[in-house]
């Protein structure tokens, strides 16, 4: 007990700041301020020295290098997982270019077989689009993916809607062969029907192409060509007012016009969105 009570009430000694690693030009300072203390202890003037707030602010300038961060395992299965959501979105939309164009000549060659097809193509691209937006929405939720992977997750489930409608319109134009004769439909209009539908496809095509590539600068390449598909159209319905008595087969090739604008419009969609993924910009064209 007596050895705890002298020893509390001994003078605190005064604290001492370690100088080590720092350079000359780092000490200089520090020693002078060190030096000037120990002057006041031999002249029995003994006072805290406290440098900790002039190294502190010199410490605050020195800017470390950043730690580049390698990609690990649980990085490299975000992606994985991401890359095959994308896959599953390009696969169902490559179907729909794929078929597009046979679509559009069956029905002006009147073959019937084509209905089973567009059927089919129709079925798998909604099945596609299912594990798309199931898949998508489980990443996001897990993963919390952000920048330009947000972006890329968020562009893939936007175009799901694009994709199957896209999908839905061209079994649409492949059912119509059973609703029309499109043979004897007159020359005029059937030239009109056959370069929409290909001025379409191309539309359609490029702005897939546009998102796989991530070309943020195509969208406006697409636009243009959507311009095309927009003049046909209305050239097709001018065309059919004029030539075509039957209001059934009016009301039809207005909707055949309708159906090839929007998957024009879906193909322009697919070129905004690979601008937003890349850029995080909107690009308003049409």
């Amino acid at each position: 007990m007596l050895v705890t009570s002298f020893t509390a009430q001994l003078p605190v000694p005064p604290r001492i700041v370690t100088l080590a690693g720092l350079t000359d030009a780092d000490t200089d300072g520090d020693v002078d301020v060190v030096a000037g203390a120990d002057r006041d202890r031999q002249a029995g003037q003994l006072r805290q020295v406290d440098h900790e707030p002039v190294l502190a602010a010199r410490l605050r300038g020195v800017v470390m290098p950043p730690v580049p961060e390698l990609p690990g395992p649980a990085r490299m299965a975000f992606h994985h997982w991401l890359d095959d959501i994308d896959d599953e979105l390009i696969g169902g939309a490559l179907l729909v270019a794929e078929v597009l164009p046979r679509a559009a000549r069956a029905f002006l060659g009147g073959d019937r077989a084509v209905v089973d097809e567009v059927r089919a193509m129709a079925a798998d691209v909604d099945e596609r689009c299912r594990r798309v937006e199931s898949q998508g929405f489980l990443l996001l939720a897990r993963e919390s993916p952000m920048a330009g992977d947000l972006r890329r997750l968020v562009g893939i489930l936007r175009l799901v809607t694009a994709v199957e409608r896209s999908a839905a319109l061209l079994r649409h134009i492949g059912e119509a062969v059973e609703r029309v004769d499109a043979p004897t439909l007159p020359p005029g209009i059937r030239a009109t029907i056959d370069e929409l539908g290909i001025a379409t496809a191309e539309v359609f095509r490029q702005g897939v192409d546009a998102w796989r590539r991530r070309d943020g600068l195509a969208v406006h390449e697409v636009d243009r060509l959507d311009g095309a598909v927009d003049r046909l159209q209305v050239q097709l319905l001018d065309s059919a007012r004029e030539q075509v008595d039957g209001a059934a087969e009016l009301l039809l090739l207005g909707l055949l016009a309708r159906y090839y604008e929007r998957i024009g419009d879906h193909g322009v969609s697919f070129a905004q969105h690979a601008t937003f993924a890349v850029t995080g910009e909107r690009i308003d064209v049409g």
